[in-house]
């Protein structure tokens, strides 16, 4: 983008349009090196905290608040895609340069205002508090509190309602894009995906939610460790079964729609995974 801005300065047309746009790409460029940094000083933290136990807790907390901050601070460059959802309508209809082929004003919106917007007010202030209960020493069920409220936020918001709202827009006619609309839904593969997110993900939000309310009630004793593992289990599991289901649909190219994209090739979450592994762990280790 930085090699050709005279070729997308002339696409673009308008300055606002062109800033506009710029802008919103900082997610993806400026916003993935703090999710980078955000990684190195979580995966630091989870190592001392593997080897040296609880009590080194303190010790690390200027560290695990760095990984906090750094993530929230990639979510904040989101703010731009925010405003251009909700400018885009009006951009669309001067017919101006967005992308090729240009999607429909309905997908931009969903995508890039709502999504976007759902989780920076959601998830942001939730994760600086935790931090700020981190860093600042608080009791142990304040810490557990803050963070099972991040933690139903950003299933809510970053996932059951990022996705639902993507499958919304990929349930949109594109012909341009070979996006058949809700006629997709007469897929096998597709409808799949499309109740595994929708329902099963809401499901796994809200089972997590009445699990950790003793938490975020202050009475973090009263979690029951093995059904929180079946939802961390689940989790991880929703993500593997997605990428089953993207590498059977024959990926994006097969299906170039907007669930395709976000669930594939450009989603920063392929790493929820993961979750499997520590979902096992404390199943196993509550019935031991």
């Amino acid at each position: 983008m930085i090699v050709n801005f005279s070729l997308y300065q002339e696409l673009l047309r308008e300055s606002w349009w062109l800033a506009t746009y710029y802008s919103s790409e900082l997610g993806v460029s400026v916003g993935i090196v703090f999710r980078i940094v955000a990684g190195v000083f979580a995966l630091y933290s989870v190592i001392i905290f593997l080897k040296k136990g609880e009590s080194f807790l303190t010790q690390i907390s200027g560290k695990i608040g760095a990984a906090l901050l750094f993530e929230g601070l990639y979510l904040l460059t989101y703010a731009p895609s925010v405003i251009l959802g909700f400018v885009y309508p009006l951009a669309e209809k001067q017919h101006l340069w967005y992308f090729e082929p240009t999607p429909p004003w309905l997908i931009v919106f969903l995508v890039a205002g709502v999504a976007c917007l759902a989780m920076i007010v959601t998830i942001v202030p939730s994760l600086f508090k935790l931090r700020s209960k981190i860093v600042r020493h608080a009791s142990k069920s304040e810490i557990i509190k803050w963070s099972s409220i991040t933690g139903i936020a950003y299933l809510m918001f970053a996932f059951w309602l990022n996705y639902t709202l993507t499958w919304a827009a990929t349930l949109v006619y594109w012909p341009e894009r070979d996006q058949p609309g809700i006629e997709i839904l007469y897929n096998p593969v597709a409808i799949t995906g499309f109740l595994g997110t929708v329902i099963g993900l809401l499901f796994i939000s809200l089972s997590c939610l009445k699990v950790t309310l003793p938490a975020v009630k202050g009475r973090p004793e009263n979690v029951n460790i093995r059904n929180l593992g079946y939802v961390i289990l689940a989790f991880g599991c929703y993500f593997l079964l997605m990428q089953i289901l993207y590498i059977v649909a024959g990926g994006y190219s097969a299906q170039p729609t907007a669930w395709m994209e976000i669930i594939g090739p450009h989603n920063p979450d392929l790493w929820c995974v993961s979750f499997i592994f520590p979902g096992i762990c404390l199943i196993v280790k509550s019935e031991g």
